[in-house]
């Protein structure tokens, strides 16, 4: 191998949701943090409204999304539980169910990691549509306010 060549390593999948996730859950932040402020300064409410409304469907457009993915990939985990469990019924030590499960556990792992990764992030979503909700609901009381 040359000086010049380099070696990549390739990237982890598990290494790449979590990079998108954590690259989205910034975008979300941020985009709920203005919100805030603008709400806070209170000059704009009509565009800080329309913004909610909008982040807001935008949100439950990917928890949809998620969800979906979290089924499929709920599917996919129980067939490969399925079909690990049989091979290792037929493995030639034989194993108690304690062992196979273990075993199986540590053949799917990065499986159900995958899995936890889905279901923190549709968490994450599902909060922040809270959070617009009730940012929905200052907004009325700070318009109410300033008719006052």
């Amino acid at each position: 191998m040359s000086d010049t060549e380099v070696t990549t390593k390739p990237v982890n999948k598990l290494v790449q949701i979590d990079e998108m996730f954590g690259q989205e859950r910034i975008k979300w932040t941020d985009k709920v943090k203005k919100l805030a402020y603008d709400l806070k300064d209170g000059d704009n409410l009509h565009e800080v409204a329309a913004y909610t409304l909008s982040y807001r469907q935008i949100i439950v457009e990917n928890i949809a999304s998620i969800a979906s993915k979290i089924r499929t990939n709920k599917a996919k985990l129980d067939r490969g539980f399925k079909e690990a469990w049989i091979r290792y019924y037929q493995f030639e030590y034989k194993l108690n169910d304690k062992q196979r499960e273990k075993f199986i556990d540590a053949d799917m792992s990065e499986d159900f990691q995958v899995q936890e990764l889905l279901e923190a992030h549709k968490d994450f979503l599902t909060a922040t549509v809270k959070t617009l909700d009730n940012m929905g609901f200052a907004i009325k009381q700070r318009m109410d306010m300033k008719q006052l």
